[in-house]
């Protein structure tokens, strides 16, 4: 065979081997890219998750538990149907059987301290709520579940919006500044499907963080 068409073909070959290499170093990169681009949105989804549970639900379960066992100490002695709220705003109503409640000084020192537990959680949703701003349970119109809808709840509220608007009321109505008119405000009373659904959004986001961390180990293989 001819020197000259040896060397050619050497040198085509070559270059056939040189592109090759070029094309599959360039698909490498391009997924080692596409790689690094799903790591980093992975990343950037945990924070979120993580900056969720630590700026806001993990704080306002915190406070909801403190202010809920207070709630249960408060309660013991009073009547099945007692409402605190509804309560605060006619002390002279009867219960079952003609029960009156008279709230002495333990009991008036136990809501205090609830109250102010419900103004730190007024104070975290006022600062701290748009960090759940895409969490529709939290954000869009209350739709009670069926265990939750023995109560009148306002309509076409949050369930935020309904927790801070009890926690409002009912300070009012303890400081005298609401007296009477229960029908008006029997409906703010408080939502206590709240703790429920703060559980189980903490679960869930704990849920998406393990799912986060699952790809991005598998992304790095």
């Amino acid at each position: 065979m001819d020197s000259k068409i040896v060397a050619s073909f050497v040198a085509f070959l070559g270059t056939l081997i040189v592109a090759g290499f070029t094309l599959w170093n360039n698909y490498k990169i391009r997924e080692e890219s596409k790689k690094e681009q799903k790591r980093k949105k992975l990343e950037e989804a945990k924070v979120i998750h993580q900056i969720k549970l630590s700026e806001f639900y993990i704080p306002l379960r915190h406070y909801l538990e403190n202010s809920k066992t207070l709630f249960k100490i408060f309660k013991k002695g009073k009547p099945e149907k007692f409402r605190t709220l509804t309560y605060l705003l006619n002390p002279n109503q009867k219960y079952e059987g003609q029960v009156q409640v008279t709230l002495d000084k333990n009991d008036r020192s136990i809501l205090s301290k609830i109250f102010e537990i419900g103004e730190k959680i007024e104070d975290l949703i006022y600062t701290k709520s748009y960090l759940v701003g895409d969490d529709d349970e939290f954000v869009k119109s209350y739709e009670p579940r069926e265990k939750y809808k023995d109560l009148p709840y306002e309509k076409d509220m949050t369930i935020l919006s309904l927790l801070i608007s009890h926690i409002v009321v009912i300070r009012l109505a303890y400081d005298q500044k609401l007296i009477g008119n229960q029908e008006n405000f029997e409906s703010f009373v408080f939502p206590n499907e709240i703790n429920v659904r703060v559980d189980e959004k903490i679960e869930d986001l704990n849920k998406n963080i393990r799912n986060c961390n699952a790809s991005i180990q598998r992304n790095m293989m």
